[in-house]
C-alpha cells in the first residue's frame, strides 16, 4: 500500500474502523451496565400481614421493606420488649419470586434481656403481582434451641407455617402538606 492513493486507503479505513467502534460504545453506553443493580420488583416498602397457615388467626402486622442490596428489614406488632425489628437477606428465585432468609434474636424478661437458650429463624418464598401493588407467599417461622439460627445441630423448640399476603406502600402526594 505505497504510493499516492496507499495511505490514503490506510486512513480511509481506519477512519471506519474507529467510526464503528465508537458507534459500538455509545450504543453499550446507554445500555444496563454490568456494575449497576438491576431494581427487582420486590423492592420497596410493604404492609404485611402473616397468618397462621392452619387456623388462618392473624400471627403479625409489620412493615416490611425489601432493599435493593438484598437485605431487608422488619418492624413488626409484636411486643417492643420481646424485639420488634430485625433483618433478613433475600435471593431471586425465579421470575418475580425470591426467597428470604431472616434471622432474629428472642428477648425474655420485663427488661427484654437477650434470650441465650433460644433464637428464631424465619424462612419466606413470596412472589410479586405483575402489577407490583402485592405480593403473597408461604413461610416457616422456627425457634431454635440455643442462640445461633444456623446451627444444624439445633433442636426446633417450635415452629408455625405462615401464610404471607402483602400490599405496597406508596407516596399518596395528594396528602402531602
Amino acid at each position: 500500500m505505497t504510493g499516492k492513493y496507499g495511505s490514503f486507503r490506510v486512513l480511509r479505513n481506519f477512519a471506519i474502523v474507529a467510526f464503528f467502534a465508537l458507534l459500538l460504545l455509545g450504543a453499550t453506553s446507554t445500555s444496563v451496565r454490568a456494575d449497576e443493580p438491576i431494581v427487582e420488583p420486590i423492592v420497596g416498602l410493604w404492609q404485611a400481614t402473616w397468618t397462621d397457615a392452619s387456623t388462618h388467626a392473624v400471627v403479625l402486622n409489620l412493615w416490611d421493606a425489601w432493599h435493593s442490596d438484598h437485605t431487608e428489614s422488619q418492624n413488626d406488632s409484636g411486643p417492643v420488649v420481646t424485639g420488634f425489628v430485625c433483618q433478613g437477606e433475600w435471593a431471586l428465585l425465579g421470575q418475580r419470586t425470591y426467597g428470604l432468609t431472616h434471622p432474629a434474636f428472642n428477648y425474655v424478661g420485663a427488661n427484654g434481656q437477650l434470650d441465650t437458650t433460644s433464637v428464631t429463624l424465619i424462612l419466606e418464598k413470596v412472589t410479586v403481582s405483575k402489577d407490583g401493588k402485592t405480593f403473597a407467599g408461604s413461610g416457616i417461622m422456627k425457634v431454635l434451641s440455643g442462640i445461633d439460627p444456623f446451627d444444624p445441630t439445633a433442636t426446633v423448640l417450635f415452629s408455625e407455617n405462615i401464610n404471607i399476603s402483602a400490599k405496597r406502600v406508596t407516596v399518596d402526594t395528594s396528602q402531602l402538606p
